[in-house]
């Protein structure tokens, strides 16, 4: 059975809603297929979204053609895309592939120059340590067009001091009497509940909501850890006087080696 994307839109724009106010534009970093952008697209939204695979950005662009949207090839730590926008969607933690510091804080400042004041970047994270039944995802399948997919995706092995996550996908697709199987490999983030804060602090927004994968609220003062899952991370857009002040201060922090986050 496949994730339930009109669950998810219908939290999505509960979010928008509660956090952000009146939502027209919404930018998807790391597109991938489009599938959010398009059923975005569908409620209403003006959307649009990049990805740095080619074959990504084309597939996307052909399925947003009969509902509108954009999609261009960038990078998220060096991408600024063009306009303005009051929302923007980062799910299943495709954020871990920025790997070093410096790319997160460069893609949350080139965020911050394409989100309006007050508007909210929604992004999940996936924490390190986790657990063996939460390292393991799916099977999640697919059908449409004569073919059907099916997902699995693993965490292999973490290395928290290197602050990496080794995991594995296979995807395995069947039409007619056809099989074929796709094993790939990625290296994430093993991302910490200071790292995030930490790199948040220094960054054009503030953490305002936290939630659970299954849309319910998460404690805000909970210090977050891999047992939590997927965790949906909602960044508000601070004035542009207040961000910069903030990160000006953030980073003088950084420089003295500030002081270091208590575990609750």
């Amino acid at each position: 059975m496949g994730w339930n994307l009109e669950r998810e839109m219908d939290f999505l724009e509960g979010v928008f809603d509660r956090h952000a106010g009146r939502v027209e534009r919404v930018l998807e970093p790391c597109c991938g297929t489009g599938r959010h952008l398009v059923a975005l697209a569908a409620r209403g939204y003006d959307v649009a979204g990049y990805d740095l695979s080619p074959a990504m950005v084309d597939f996307a662009r052909a399925r947003l053609r009969s509902v509108g949207g954009r999609v261009w090839r960038g990078d998220m730590a060096t991408f600024v895309p063009p306009g303005r926008f009051d929302a923007a969607w980062n799910p299943v933690n495709s954020i871990g592939y920025l790997l070093e510091d410096d790319d997160v804080s460069a893609h949350l400042e080139c965020m911050g120059e394409v989100i309006r004041s007050g508007g909210i970047y929604v992004a999940q994270f996936s924490y390190g340590g986790e657990p063996a039944d939460l390292a393991r995802f799916g099977p999640w399948g697919n059908q449409g067009g004569g073919l059907s997919t099916t997902l699995l995706w693993e965490v292999v092995r973490e290395d928290a001091a290197a602050k990496r996550s080794y995991q594995h996908c296979r995807i395995t697709a069947r039409r007619g009497r056809e099989t074929r199987v796709i094993d790939e490999d990625h290296v994430l983030r093993y991302w910490t509940h200071e790292d995030v804060d930490r790199l948040v602090e220094r960054s054009p927004f503030e953490l305002d909501a936290v939630y659970w994968d299954n849309f319910e609220e998460f404690p805000r003062e909970d210090y977050r850890i891999g047992d939590h899952g997927n965790l949906y991370h909602v960044f508000r857009r601070r004035s542009n006087q207040a961000g910069d002040a903030a990160a000006r201060g953030a980073r003088r922090g950084a420089a003295r080696g500030g002081a270091k986050p208590r575990r609750r």
